[in-house]
């Protein structure tokens, strides 16, 4: 995500939305259940058919995530600010073009449909909202192996890019400087990548989990300005569960 956006999300949500999220309780996530929770392990389904169908945008948006999906977060949909056309960014390294579009909630691929949220969770410390975490979740879905592709084409960038690149979204440069691939098991096929990245001088580190199931693609981008870990398991979860 871009620091702009994130910064603008945490900084809307320290007033009166912060202490909501204090109080709230959704039926799922949290951060004990987030530290204490393991990849998901279902195991692989079939490749999506050539005559498979995409959601039209009213299914899609039933299977999206919604406020109170996830413990102690607020889950707004994204604004049009938020949001990026393929053709509103770009970057140094044409390899690395499908994770600068992930993190910019741009859809990858040829994505029929598409759905976009941001969440805001609890600052680690009240009195500075920018030690909270910032989640974008987009979700989209493809005609025939359209879902595939695109996640094949994301797991080729992030393994071509280990090195960082630069992004520009909207006008706003951003240097990722490194992209770390882990492990990780969700949904029929899966991929994740830590980033390391530096915008106008502030540093962020972030997690992108990118997961498909069926002929849909999910991306959970966790993104912070603090030191702590970024962690989108409890957004993954809930996502699983509304995908089914």
């Amino acid at each position: 995500m871009r620091t702009a956006l994130v910064r603008r999300a945490l900084l809307t949500a320290s007033g009166a939305s912060l202490a909501l999220l204090a109080s709230a309780c959704g039926p799922s996530g949290g951060a004990d259940a987030e530290k204490d929770a393991k990849p998901s392990a279902a195991a692989p389904s079939p490749s999506p058919t050539p005559e498979a169908k995409a959601l039209t945008a009213a299914e899609l948006e039933k299977l999206t995530l919604a406020d109170g999906d996830v413990r102690d977060v607020k889950i707004e949909k994204a604004g049009a600010d938020d949001v990026a056309t393929a053709a509103e960014v770009t970057t140094d390294k044409p390899e690395c073009q499908t994770l600068a579009q992930a993190g910019a909630l741009a859809p990858v691929g040829k994505a029929v449909t598409t759905t976009e949220r941001i969440a805001v969770g609890k600052p680690s410390d009240p009195a500075d909202p920018l030690t909270a975490s910032a989640t974008a979740v987009q979700l989209a879905s493809y005609d025939g192996r359209g879902a595939e592709d695109a996640l094949a084409s994301l797991k080729a960038a992030g393994q071509a890019c280990g090195g960082g690149f630069t992004t520009t979204t909207k006008g706003e440069k951003t240097t990722v400087k490194s992209v770390t691939p882990s492990a990780f098991t969700a949904g029929d096929e899966a991929a994740a990548w830590a980033f390391a990245t530096e915008n106008d001088g502030e540093a962020l580190n972030s997690k992108m989990v990118v997961f498909r199931k069926g002929n849909n693609l999910v991306v959970v981008h966790t993104v912070r300005f603090d030191a702590k870990p970024a962690d989108a398991q409890a957004f993954i979860d809930a996502q699983l569960k509304k995908l089914g």
